[in-house]
């Protein structure tokens, strides 16, 4: 009778004890093999399209869903070219003239080619069916080692460039009530100016693009929806061109009533950074002329009083070498009262200077300056 005992640690393995080891291994890493092999098996037979309407119904249901990304993320025009953006599942799920539903009417293979017959329809705003359409798919098969890998493909899916050219690379935009944020690394640049073009694969709908409603710029004038046609797209271009929007118009007019009420706030001839007094220019300060050399005492200033009598309407013009720059239009000057007791003897002066604005935008953010120079 064999009498087992515990094994002391650092002592080396018996011929038996490695062997048996061994077969322990081995048995796991079976199981574990034929583990993941059953599951890459059960995953290709429920998500590979081993039928060959599958990829059929899948775009079509894709479309209806709004399923932009899933749908584009894979296909041969975006994996080529690294500028061709997908736009977001919510810009497209708020697209109208989606299709609202489908249905398989027959399916004719030849060999790893295959043709499906597909019924699809629009509703309308009511909900009741619209409009339909009955349209055919060739589809292909693909031959993929392993178990149910073979898959079917559509030969050309409905999918175009949608090109938007920007004057300027802008923060954000809006397309179909979404905001989209175009990445200036990823624009065709425009050869004629600090502009460029963002292309983005569409599927069949309509996109309205414009800008948010909170941004520093208006379309100028306001896009109509361009739709995407659902058979046989063709490449499209929009240009977006831009103008102050109310928000840029409000917060220039702000910083100008801002500066104006601190300059006519002043008690001095010469504010600084203001309109500053004709006769007067400088502080007054002994000079040649003051009582050092002439024994006369400089003249007492007081209740020195501004008052802005009127300005011009503001209107911002485009920088001809900056289109994200804007200025105020300075052709018509502003026109102030200074008044002020100079020994006892009232100054009236009437001052016209120039309000000059900047305002720089990229569209979520601006720097805004104001002044006389």
């Amino acid at each position: 009778m064999s009498v087992s005992r515990e094994r002391e640690a650092g002592e080396a393995l018996s011929a038996v004890d490695a062997r048996g080891l061994r077969r322990t291994l081995l048995h796991w890493l079976t199981v574990v093999v034929v583990l993941v092999s059953v599951f890459s098996s059960v995953v290709n037979w429920v998500f590979v399209d081993r039928e060959p309407q599958d990829p059929v119904v899948t775009w079509l249901s894709g479309l209806e869903n709004g399923r932009s990304r899933q749908l584009l993320s894979r296909t041969e025009a975006v994996v080529a070219d690294p500028t061709l953006s997908i736009f977001a599942n919510r810009v497209y799920r708020n697209a109208a003239g989606r299709i609202s539903g489908h249905e398989i009417l027959g399916v004719d293979r030849s060999g790893s080619r295959a043709e499906i017959r597909a019924r699809v329809w629009w509703d309308g705003p009511d909900g009741a069916r619209d409009r339909e359409e009955t349209h055919v798919y060739s589809v292909h098969q693909v031959r993929r080692s392993g178990p149910f890998n073979d898959q079917w493909q559509l030969d050309s899916p409905d999918a175009a460039p949608l090109s938007i050219h920007l004057p300027a690379p802008l923060d954000e935009l809006s397309v179909n009530g979404e905001t989209v944020r175009p990445d200036p690394d990823e624009r065709v640049p425009d050869p004629r100016g600090p502009g460029g073009t963002w292309r983005f694969e569409a599927l069949p709908g309509d996109y309205a693009i414009g800008l948010p409603g909170n941004s520093y710029y208006a379309a100028d004038p306001p896009l109509e929806p361009h739709t995407v046609a659902f058979r046989e797209p063709g490449p499209a271009t929009v240009a977006l061109r831009i103008e102050p929007s109310p928000r840029m118009w409000q917060e220039v007019e702000e910083r100008i009533e801002e500066w104006l009420e601190g300059c006519t706030a002043s008690e001095e001839l010469s504010p600084e950074g203001c309109p500053s007094s004709r006769r007067r220019s400088a502080p007054l300060e002994p000079s040649a002329t003051s009582a050092t050399a002439t024994g006369a005492p400089d003249p007492e200033i007081t209740d020195v009083r501004w008052r802005l009598v009127s300005r011009p309407a503001l209107v911002l013009v485009p920088d001809p070498e900056d289109p994200l720059r804007w200025t105020a239009d300075p052709h018509r000057p502003a026109e102030a009262r200074l008044s002020y007791e100079e020994d006892g003897e009232t100054v009236t002066e009437r001052i016209e200077f120039p309000v000059r604005a900047t305002v720089r935008s990229t569209g979520q953010s601006a720097e805004i300056s104001v002044g006389l120079e």
